[in-house]
């Protein structure tokens, strides 16, 4: 049997052990839950473009999205996420998210599913001795908010990255880093094809690579990344693991949607704290 500590008053213990059962069974940021999609599949792809000679049509995508997330301050949408976690596809997750650029801030608020309905999660560059907070949902909100390292390992007990890596000026960074370490490739290794996609009722481009040869080197085998037509920024990106001997496709790792984005509406402090 388990007792309390000396000089710990049970209503202490009590939310000592809500703390602890908050990490281990709700991972603290990414809890599992069944929400329905708000960021359906992408439409089937059009044929694949064909570049000019000598062009570098990756190049002048990742090069447009940086040009244009340049001017973005802030934006708040809605992030659609769906993670492989252990070896388990977690259901997807419905997220307000709220993003600032100076000092790089993020704000995370879960709308579904209902047992998670108000759960938050927030960093702030430079503030909190560098940790994020949380505050859990329903009989967990007991506790109260709650600061952790981002990198902390309960933090990440049910998750693929930490809050620092939210956002769409990250996943920039993310695919631009994955393409310049295929360019070092062998020939053969990868295969990059452009296409044309609908997400969300909006033309965007696909940029899918696809790695031919499993050598430890690369974070998937398979991904797709959407960037809008109108704002050249990605709105969505997929990442499949190696598939199977004998099979085709790998499984899901994760995929992330940025739906119903508004940019640059004079986001404050008062947004990023609870």
């Amino acid at each position: 049997m388990t007792h309390p500590r000396p000089g710990l008053t049970r209503s202490a213990f009590r939310c000592s052990r809500e703390i602890v059962a908050f990490f281990a069974l709700a991972g603290l940021l990414w809890l599992a839950g069944a929400v329905q999609s708000q960021a359906p599949p992408a439409a089937p792809p059009q044929s694949p473009t064909v570049p000019p000679a000598g062009a570098d049509p990756v190049g002048n995508i990742l090069s447009e999205a940086r040009e244009s997330f340049a001017r973005v301050r802030d934006y708040m949408g809605t992030l659609v996420k769906q993670e492989r976690v252990n070896g388990q596809l977690q259901p997807e997750q419905f997220i307000t998210l709220r993003v600032r650029q100076q000092p790089f801030s993020v704000h995370l608020k879960w709308q579904g599913p209902r047992q998670f309905v108000g759960q938050e999660a927030a960093y702030v560059a430079g503030k909190n001795n560098g940790q994020m907070r949380a505050k859990g949902s329903g009989l967990i909100s007991v506790v109260g908010v709650i600061s952790l390292d981002p990198t902390d390992p309960r933090a990440l007990k049910q998750s693929r990255h930490a809050i620092t890596d939210t956002g769409i000026g990250n996943l920039i960074e993310k695919v631009a880093r994955g393409q310049e370490a295929d360019r070092a490739l062998a020939p053969g290794q990868v295969k990059v094809t452009l296409r044309e996609f609908q997400f969300q009722q909006r033309p965007c481009i696909g940029l899918e690579t696809v790695h031919l040869v499993n050598a430890g080197q690369t974070y998937c085998h398979r991904s797709l990344v959407l960037f809008d037509k109108e704002l050249k920024m990605p709105v969505r990106f997929e990442a499949y693991d190696w598939p199977p001997a004998g099979q085709a496709a790998g499984e899901l790792l994760e995929c992330y949607s940025y739906i119903d984005l508004k940019f640059n509406v004079g986001l404050t402090d008062a947004a990023f704290g609870f």
